[in-house]
Protein backbone atom coordinates (compact mmCIF):
# COMPACT_ATOMS: atom_id res chain seq x y z
CA UNK A 1 0.00 0.00 0.00
CA UNK A 2 2.82 2.11 1.20
CA UNK A 3 5.05 0.90 -1.67
CA UNK A 4 8.04 3.70 -1.77
CA UNK A 5 8.18 3.84 1.83
CA UNK A 6 8.60 0.09 2.64
CA UNK A 7 11.42 -0.79 4.60
CA UNK A 8 10.69 -4.01 6.32
CA UNK A 9 12.75 -4.82 8.87
CA UNK A 10 13.38 -8.58 10.69
CA UNK A 11 11.73 -9.63 13.56
CA UNK A 12 12.98 -11.26 16.41
CA UNK A 13 10.82 -11.56 19.41
CA UNK A 14 11.59 -11.42 23.44
CA UNK A 15 9.62 -12.14 26.22
CA UNK A 16 7.59 -9.04 28.00
CA UNK A 17 5.15 -9.06 30.53
CA UNK A 18 2.58 -12.52 29.34
CA UNK A 19 3.18 -12.55 25.69
CA UNK A 20 6.00 -12.75 23.11
CA UNK A 21 6.84 -9.18 21.55
CA UNK A 22 8.35 -8.90 18.28
CA UNK A 23 11.46 -6.31 18.81
CA UNK A 24 12.89 -3.79 16.32
CA UNK A 25 15.97 -5.12 16.04
CA UNK A 26 17.20 -1.52 14.45
CA UNK A 27 15.94 -0.23 17.68
CA UNK A 28 16.34 -3.26 20.50
CA UNK A 29 12.44 -2.37 21.37
CA UNK A 30 9.47 -3.80 20.36
CA UNK A 31 7.36 -1.43 17.88
CA UNK A 32 8.74 1.99 15.70
CA UNK A 33 8.68 4.41 17.10
CA UNK A 34 11.00 7.75 15.55
CA UNK A 35 14.23 7.47 17.45
CA UNK A 36 17.57 5.69 17.13
CA UNK A 37 19.54 3.56 19.44
CA UNK A 38 23.33 4.83 19.39
CA UNK A 39 24.31 1.98 21.23
CA UNK A 40 25.46 -0.58 19.42
CA UNK A 41 25.25 -3.61 21.69
CA UNK A 42 21.67 -2.75 22.36
CA UNK A 43 20.63 -3.03 19.13
CA UNK A 44 18.80 -6.45 18.16
CA UNK A 45 19.26 -6.98 22.07
CA UNK A 46 16.07 -9.28 23.26
CA UNK A 47 17.39 -9.66 26.74
CA UNK A 48 17.29 -6.05 27.63
CA UNK A 49 14.82 -4.45 25.97
CA UNK A 50 14.18 -1.85 29.22
CA UNK A 51 17.97 -0.59 28.89
CA UNK A 52 17.63 -0.13 25.12
CA UNK A 53 13.92 2.06 25.51
CA UNK A 54 15.59 4.16 28.50
CA UNK A 55 18.89 4.70 25.84
CA UNK A 56 17.13 5.86 22.83
CA UNK A 57 17.42 8.90 20.83
CA UNK A 58 13.83 10.04 20.01
CA UNK A 59 13.38 13.20 17.89
CA UNK A 60 10.64 15.10 15.97
CA UNK A 61 11.12 14.51 11.80
CA UNK A 62 12.17 17.16 10.01
CA UNK A 63 10.05 19.19 8.00
CA UNK A 64 10.94 19.22 4.27
CA UNK A 65 9.14 23.07 3.27
CA UNK A 66 7.71 25.88 5.86
CA UNK A 67 4.63 25.18 6.26
CA UNK A 68 3.67 21.73 6.80
CA UNK A 69 1.81 21.15 9.98
CA UNK A 70 3.83 18.87 12.42
CA UNK A 71 2.22 16.27 14.33
CA UNK A 72 3.24 14.65 17.40
CA UNK A 73 1.70 11.13 18.03
CA UNK A 74 2.02 10.25 21.79
CA UNK A 75 1.47 7.32 23.22
CA UNK A 76 2.02 3.77 24.80
CA UNK A 77 2.94 0.19 22.54
CA UNK A 78 -0.22 0.76 20.29
CA UNK A 79 1.15 3.70 19.09
CA UNK A 80 4.51 2.76 18.62
CA UNK A 81 3.05 0.01 16.47
CA UNK A 82 3.45 -3.51 18.45
CA UNK A 83 2.57 -5.95 15.87
CA UNK A 84 2.46 -4.12 12.95
CA UNK A 85 4.18 -6.18 10.15
CA UNK A 86 6.61 -3.07 9.86
CA UNK A 87 7.45 0.38 10.24
CA UNK A 88 4.95 1.87 7.58
CA UNK A 89 1.71 -0.49 8.57
CA UNK A 90 2.25 1.39 12.56
CA UNK A 91 -0.85 3.85 12.67
CA UNK A 92 1.35 7.42 12.87
CA UNK A 93 3.14 5.84 9.06
CA UNK A 94 -0.26 5.15 7.76
CA UNK A 95 -1.41 8.54 8.96
CA UNK A 96 1.41 10.43 7.11
CA UNK A 97 1.14 8.61 4.32
CA UNK A 98 -2.71 9.44 4.14
CA UNK A 99 -2.61 13.08 5.11
CA UNK A 100 -0.07 13.48 2.63
CA UNK A 101 2.84 16.52 2.33
CA UNK A 102 0.78 19.25 4.74
CA UNK A 103 1.99 17.07 7.35
CA UNK A 104 4.83 15.87 9.25
CA UNK A 105 4.23 12.86 11.50
CA UNK A 106 6.26 11.99 14.23
CA UNK A 107 5.36 7.94 16.06
CA UNK A 108 6.53 8.95 19.73
CA UNK A 109 5.22 5.70 21.16
CA UNK A 110 6.37 4.66 24.12
CA UNK A 111 6.52 0.27 24.53
CA UNK A 112 4.37 0.28 28.34
CA UNK A 113 4.09 3.59 28.82
CA UNK A 114 1.85 5.00 31.57
CA UNK A 115 -0.08 8.69 31.93
CA UNK A 116 0.30 8.05 35.60
CA UNK A 117 3.77 9.47 36.62
CA UNK A 118 3.72 7.09 39.76
CA UNK A 119 2.87 4.13 37.81
CA UNK A 120 5.45 1.63 36.90
CA UNK A 121 6.72 3.46 33.45
CA UNK A 122 5.76 6.88 33.24
CA UNK A 123 5.93 8.37 29.71
CA UNK A 124 7.29 11.45 31.42
CA UNK A 125 10.46 9.42 31.86
CA UNK A 126 11.14 8.25 28.55
CA UNK A 127 13.11 9.61 25.57
CA UNK A 128 9.67 10.32 23.65
CA UNK A 129 8.50 12.43 26.48
CA UNK A 130 11.94 14.29 25.76
CA UNK A 131 11.42 14.37 22.40
CA UNK A 132 8.06 15.78 22.73
CA UNK A 133 8.89 18.59 25.23
CA UNK A 134 12.25 19.55 22.89
CA UNK A 135 9.81 20.37 19.51
CA UNK A 136 7.12 22.32 18.87
CA UNK A 137 4.07 21.23 17.30
CA UNK A 138 0.89 21.92 15.35
CA UNK A 139 -1.23 19.24 16.29
CA UNK A 140 -0.74 16.48 19.36
CA UNK A 141 -2.47 13.43 19.95
CA UNK A 142 -2.43 11.61 22.77
CA UNK A 143 -3.37 8.22 23.63
CA UNK A 144 -1.82 6.73 27.14
CA UNK A 145 -3.71 4.37 29.57
CA UNK A 146 -4.17 0.99 28.29
CA UNK A 147 -0.86 0.52 31.32
CA UNK A 148 -2.01 2.64 33.52
CA UNK A 149 -5.50 -0.21 33.71
CA UNK A 150 -2.30 -3.01 35.46
CA UNK A 151 -3.41 -4.17 38.51
CA UNK A 152 -2.00 -6.24 41.11
CA UNK A 153 -5.47 -8.53 41.08
CA UNK A 154 -4.56 -8.86 37.75
CA UNK A 155 -1.32 -10.24 37.23
CA UNK A 156 0.25 -6.78 36.73
CA UNK A 157 1.53 -4.07 38.93
CA UNK A 158 -0.09 -1.79 41.31
CA UNK A 159 -0.89 1.09 38.87
CA UNK A 160 -4.60 1.55 38.68
CA UNK A 161 -5.56 3.15 41.86
CA UNK A 162 -9.09 2.18 42.00
CA UNK A 163 -10.72 5.71 42.75
CA UNK A 164 -11.23 7.74 38.72
CA UNK A 165 -14.79 6.81 39.22
CA UNK A 166 -17.98 9.01 40.58
CA UNK A 167 -17.21 12.09 42.95
CA UNK A 168 -12.99 11.93 42.38
CA UNK A 169 -13.00 11.42 38.58
CA UNK A 170 -11.57 14.14 37.93
CA UNK A 171 -9.16 14.09 41.71
CA UNK A 172 -7.85 10.86 40.78
CA UNK A 173 -4.09 10.41 40.22
CA UNK A 174 -4.36 9.15 36.54
CA UNK A 175 -7.09 12.42 35.75
CA UNK A 176 -4.67 14.98 37.64
CA UNK A 177 -1.46 13.64 35.61
CA UNK A 178 -3.04 13.48 32.26
CA UNK A 179 -4.28 17.38 33.36
CA UNK A 180 -0.74 18.17 33.98
CA UNK A 181 0.54 16.75 30.62
CA UNK A 182 -2.44 18.47 28.52
CA UNK A 183 -0.82 22.14 30.26
CA UNK A 184 2.43 21.06 29.15
CA UNK A 185 1.46 19.94 25.79
CA UNK A 186 -0.82 23.36 25.40
CA UNK A 187 2.92 25.52 25.48
CA UNK A 188 4.20 23.48 23.01
CA UNK A 189 3.00 25.21 20.08
CA UNK A 190 4.41 27.51 17.39
CA UNK A 191 2.64 30.60 18.52
CA UNK A 192 -0.34 29.63 20.32
CA UNK A 193 -1.28 25.93 21.61
CA UNK A 194 -1.56 22.96 19.26
CA UNK A 195 -4.63 21.59 18.35
CA UNK A 196 -5.06 18.28 21.44
CA UNK A 197 -6.50 15.30 20.74
CA UNK A 198 -7.21 12.62 23.51
CA UNK A 199 -8.08 9.26 22.47
CA UNK A 200 -10.02 6.60 23.82
CA UNK A 201 -8.17 3.57 23.88
CA UNK A 202 -9.15 0.72 21.46
CA UNK A 203 -11.09 -1.92 23.49
CA UNK A 204 -9.10 -4.92 25.58
CA UNK A 205 -10.32 -8.74 24.31
CA UNK A 206 -9.41 -10.49 27.21
CA UNK A 207 -9.64 -9.50 31.06
CA UNK A 208 -5.77 -9.89 32.22
CA UNK A 209 -4.02 -9.96 29.02
CA UNK A 210 -0.58 -7.89 30.02
CA UNK A 211 -2.29 -7.65 33.54
CA UNK A 212 -4.72 -5.09 32.23
CA UNK A 213 -8.24 -4.88 34.00
CA UNK A 214 -10.20 -5.14 31.14
CA UNK A 215 -13.12 -2.91 33.15
CA UNK A 216 -11.16 -0.11 33.30
CA UNK A 217 -9.99 0.17 29.69
CA UNK A 218 -13.81 -0.73 28.33
CA UNK A 219 -15.59 0.44 30.99
CA UNK A 220 -13.89 3.58 33.22
CA UNK A 221 -11.98 5.22 30.12
CA UNK A 222 -14.31 5.88 27.52
CA UNK A 223 -16.54 7.72 29.91
CA UNK A 224 -13.42 9.48 32.09
CA UNK A 225 -11.45 10.75 29.17
CA UNK A 226 -14.30 12.80 27.86
CA UNK A 227 -14.70 14.03 31.34
CA UNK A 228 -11.14 14.57 31.67
CA UNK A 229 -11.11 16.70 27.73
CA UNK A 230 -14.12 18.70 29.30
CA UNK A 231 -12.51 19.55 31.98
CA UNK A 232 -9.00 20.76 30.40
CA UNK A 233 -10.98 22.80 27.85
CA UNK A 234 -10.92 20.36 25.13
CA UNK A 235 -14.15 19.71 24.72
CA UNK A 236 -14.81 18.02 21.03
CA UNK A 237 -11.63 17.01 20.82
CA UNK A 238 -11.87 13.38 22.27
CA UNK A 239 -11.49 10.69 19.58
CA UNK A 240 -13.00 7.65 19.89
CA UNK A 241 -11.27 4.89 18.94
CA UNK A 242 -12.95 1.98 21.59
CA UNK A 243 -16.39 1.58 19.64
CA UNK A 244 -15.20 1.80 16.00
CA UNK A 245 -12.65 -1.24 16.90
CA UNK A 246 -15.78 -3.33 18.62
CA UNK A 247 -15.90 -2.16 21.78
CA UNK A 248 -19.66 -1.35 22.04
CA UNK A 249 -19.76 -5.01 20.94
CA UNK A 250 -18.66 -6.22 24.60
CA UNK A 251 -21.01 -8.54 25.15
CA UNK A 252 -20.29 -10.78 22.14
CA UNK A 253 -16.54 -10.55 22.88
CA UNK A 254 -15.17 -14.53 23.10
CA UNK A 255 -14.82 -15.87 26.39
CA UNK A 256 -11.33 -16.95 25.65
CA UNK A 257 -10.50 -13.73 23.36
CA UNK A 258 -9.68 -13.27 19.89
CA UNK A 259 -8.57 -16.52 17.47
CA UNK A 260 -7.04 -16.79 14.41
CA UNK A 261 -8.59 -17.14 11.61
CA UNK A 262 -10.60 -13.78 10.85
CA UNK A 263 -12.87 -14.04 14.00
CA UNK A 264 -16.55 -12.25 13.07
CA UNK A 265 -17.58 -10.76 16.10
CA UNK A 266 -17.24 -8.08 18.37
CA UNK A 267 -13.75 -6.00 16.75
CA UNK A 268 -11.37 -9.38 16.70
CA UNK A 269 -11.17 -8.65 12.55
CA UNK A 270 -8.88 -5.52 13.97
CA UNK A 271 -6.53 -7.87 16.34
CA UNK A 272 -6.67 -11.28 14.55
CA UNK A 273 -6.62 -10.65 10.76
CA UNK A 274 -3.27 -12.11 10.61
CA UNK A 275 -2.58 -15.98 10.68
CA UNK A 276 0.22 -15.68 12.90
CA UNK A 277 -1.31 -16.81 16.18
CA UNK A 278 0.87 -15.35 18.46
CA UNK A 279 -0.39 -11.71 16.97
CA UNK A 280 -3.43 -11.92 18.63
CA UNK A 281 -2.79 -10.65 21.86
CA UNK A 282 -5.99 -9.38 22.68
CA UNK A 283 -4.40 -5.88 23.27
CA UNK A 284 -2.57 -4.90 19.95
CA UNK A 285 -4.05 -4.31 17.00
CA UNK A 286 -2.59 -5.69 13.63
CA UNK A 287 -2.35 -3.81 10.14
CA UNK A 288 -6.11 -3.94 9.54
CA UNK A 289 -6.83 -2.27 13.11
CA UNK A 290 -3.68 0.09 12.46
CA UNK A 291 -5.55 1.21 9.35
CA UNK A 292 -8.95 1.52 10.54
CA UNK A 293 -6.69 3.39 13.57
CA UNK A 294 -5.68 5.58 10.90
CA UNK A 295 -8.29 6.70 9.32
CA UNK A 296 -10.51 7.63 12.61
CA UNK A 297 -7.40 9.73 13.50
CA UNK A 298 -6.94 11.27 10.07
CA UNK A 299 -11.19 12.17 10.12
CA UNK A 300 -10.60 13.62 13.13
CA UNK A 301 -7.60 16.17 12.85
CA UNK A 302 -7.99 16.88 9.02
CA UNK A 303 -9.87 20.07 7.93
CA UNK A 304 -12.35 18.18 6.04
CA UNK A 305 -13.00 15.40 8.49
CA UNK A 306 -14.18 16.57 11.60
CA UNK A 307 -16.82 14.10 11.98
CA UNK A 308 -16.20 10.73 12.46
CA UNK A 309 -14.86 9.56 15.73
CA UNK A 310 -14.86 12.76 17.11
CA UNK A 311 -17.01 12.99 20.45
CA UNK A 312 -18.71 16.14 21.23
CA UNK A 313 -17.74 17.51 17.99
Amino acid sequence: MIGALARALLLVTAVAAHDMLPVNPELGVPGFPDCVQPVAALRGNTTDVKASANSLICAQRTKDFGGQKSVACVGDSITAGVHASEADFTYPAQLQHFLGDAYKVTNLGACGSTMMKGADSPYWKRPQFQALTASKWDIVVIMLGTNDAKDIGHGGPANWPHDCTGESQLSCAFSKDYASMIELVKTLGNSSSPDIYLMIPPPLMLDGAYGMNQTVINKVFPELIPAIAKNNGLEGKVVDLFSPLGGDDQKDFPAGGCTVPKQAVAGCQYFCASNQAWKCDQCHPDNTGYRKIEDIVRQAIAPAGRSLGLVGA
